[in-house]
């Protein structure tokens, strides 16, 4: 296992924590939705793990998990990706409140997830691969859902205080993941296994983008419990 795992799975955790300690520091009940993301990532995280396994132990569970349909983790993420667009969903709408957002919002996470979950049921291959373009298709959904909250919140009055919150700060973080990541994905394909050089850049991009990701989740968390603490001091 490389050492660059285990610091994503640490930050992970820590970005977890701290979106926690937030939520029950403040009882916000709009960041409910983005805390359940997070432990959610931390979870497929570290059950996706087990194919690390295979070669590290002959535990008989092991094998038999090795042997089976479930040997590649897609499958995890196939059940985790509509997860995670249906949460960011619900987090967008706690923290907007023009009703035709909303229905855009529901309209595209539960579209996503029909998507997939027909694919599947179509081709079989719930346990062979991805959703073919998956990225593609996420960051579109992902970049229409962070427009229309960023769109309410320069209307409303909410803008000379966005600092105060954490919400400015995750929905920025993870339009620009996304936006930065998806150029990338797009060319796996094509340059994956014919260029050691690319799939070295891709290697380095990619953590160091998920380093930034997970350490700006965190500071998005701790950041505002200042203001919060001091709005309860007057």
């Amino acid at each position: 296992m490389r050492t660059s795992v285990f610091l994503f799975h640490l930050l992970e955790l820590t970005a977890a924590i701290s979106a926690s300690i937030y939520w029950l520091k403040t009882k916000d009940k709009s960041i409910r939705p983005f805390v359940w993301y997070l432990w959610v990532i931390v979870c497929v995280e570290t059950i996706g793990l087990y194919p690390y396994l295979y070669d590290i132990t002959d535990n008989s569970i092991i094998k038999a998990i090795a042997n089976s349909r479930i040997r590649r983790n897609s499958w995890l993420y196939n059940i985790y990706n509509p997860i995670a667009v249906i949460l960011i969903g619900k987090f967008l709408i706690a923290n907007t409140k023009d009703l035709i957002s909303h229905k855009v919002i529901t309209l595209l996470s539960w579209s996503y997830v029909f998507f997939c979950i027909g694919y599947f049921i179509i081709t079989n291959s719930f346990f062979k691969h991805g959703l073919p373009y998956d990225f593609i298709v996420s960051t579109f959904v992902i970049f229409t859902m962070v427009m229309l909250y960023l769109r309410e919140l320069m209307r409303s009055d909410k803008i000379l205080g966005f600092y105060k919150t954490p919400v400015f700060y995750v929905t920025t973080a993870l339009l620009l993941w996304y936006i930065c990541l998806t150029p990338l994905l797009i060319f796996d394909s094509h340059f994956l296994e014919i260029n050691p050089e690319f799939n070295a850049f891709r290697r380095t991009f990619l953590d160091t983008s998920n380093i930034i990701l997970y350490s700006w989740y965190t500071f998005a968390f701790l950041y505002p419990l200042r203001y919060k603490k001091k709005s309860a001091q007057k």
